[in-house]
């Protein structure tokens, strides 16, 4: 990478990944000058202490103004929202100026979603998908998952901007994550409070079928390094100079899976040894029952499998595999952070 200044601007940073990557950016990228959006004005100087250079006071809403830093910016990671088109348009947009105005591709690195793979089994496992788990490196496949999957729509435009020769666009899809941020201000995931919340609400947990659909899982602090490997990659001399398939840069994580069941189950214990819910027992119900609770919950019963070929090619390695303790950690700590 050029020692010369380069323009960073990062979407998502006060998010759950956003926020726990800055401080690996601001180590990894060391002649980064790094701008940021960001909504709360009460939060920019944690982040501005935490090392991002120029702050833009706006929403995702402002799309002129994502377009001006997009332009402006030769490396822009988004983790705001996977689904977001007129987003991620607007940053295209911006994208697609600088390479008019300097001839090189700039970077894009976008956050999607191994829900993009799941299925609507509705609790149960389907040998089907199990047998016959995406591999990132099969880029046919990935190149015909369904344009209705969930995040596709936007995966698509990077796709069709990167076949353009437009930018350099990589699409790193997670799992399920879990564990604490490691950012300015503390941020949970996503699945877990959701679920948290429910039992609280609800005095108990469920699952839908007989809890066997299995999803794949990575911590967070591993996806972290997931993500400083392919930056790493992306900005390298020898990538920038070569061009490959928009698919070549679709990106799947996962160190483990889990069952839609097990997950019930171990947030239903730990809330019971708590006293939050009278009973560890986990209630079986069916997928319009639960969609009932919460349209979330069908969601829950999916089956997703990927195989991170590529990330395990590039050399990572997951060192947080005791998922269940790092679990009942993160339940604690959601259930002290709804009392406070």
């Amino acid at each position: 990478m050029s020692q010369e200044a380069l323009p960073v601007f990062c979407l998502g940073v006060t998010g759950y990944i956003g926020e726990s990557l800055l401080g690996r950016l601001v180590k990894l990228l060391p002649n980064a000058h790094i701008t940021a959006l960001i909504r709360s004005e009460s939060v920019i100087p944690a982040f501005k202490a935490a090392g991002v250079h120029k702050v833009i006071h706006g929403t995702h809403k402002d799309l002129e103004i994502i377009t001006a830093a997009s332009r402006s910016a030769e490396l822009v990671i988004n983790t705001a929202d996977a689904d977001d088109f007129d987003l991620t348009a607007a940053v295209l947009a911006g994208l697609k100026e600088r390479y008019k105005e300097t001839g090189r591709r700039p970077v894009l690195i976008h956050t999607s979603g191994t829900g993009i793979l799941a299925d609507s089994a509705g609790g149960v496992l389907d040998p089907a998908v199990a047998a016959a788990p995406y591999d990132d490196a099969d880029e046919e496949r990935i190149m015909n998952i369904p344009p209705t999957a969930i995040h596709r729509a936007v995966d698509n435009q990077i796709f069709e901007a990167d076949a353009a020769g437009i930018i350099d666009g990589w699409i790193i899809s997670p799992p399920m994550i879990y564990g604490p941020s490691s950012g300015p201000l503390p941020r949970e995931s996503v699945i877990v409070p959701h679920i948290v919340k429910l039992a609280v609400h609800l005095k108990g947990l469920f699952r839908l079928g007989d809890g066997t659909s299995t999803w794949d899982r990575a911590h967070i602090q591993d996806v972290l390094d997931l993500y400083e490997l392919f930056i790493t990659k992306a900005l390298s001399a020898q990538t920038r100079a070569a061009r490959s398939s928009p698919y070549s840069k679709f990106i799947l994580v996962s160190s483990g899976k889990y069952t839609h069941g097990e997950l019930m189950e171990i947030i239903a214990g730990v809330l019971h040894k708590m006293g939050i819910i009278s009973s560890a027992d986990v209630k079986q119900v069916t997928v319009e029952e639960g969609a009932a609770i919460h349209p979330l919950v069908p969601y829950l019963g999916t089956n997703s499998f990927a195989v991170p070929t590529k990330a395990r090619e590039l050399g990572w390695t997951p060192k947080h595999l005791n998922w269940r303790a790092d679990l009942e950690a993160d339940v604690k700590r959601i259930v002290q952070s709804l009392s406070a």
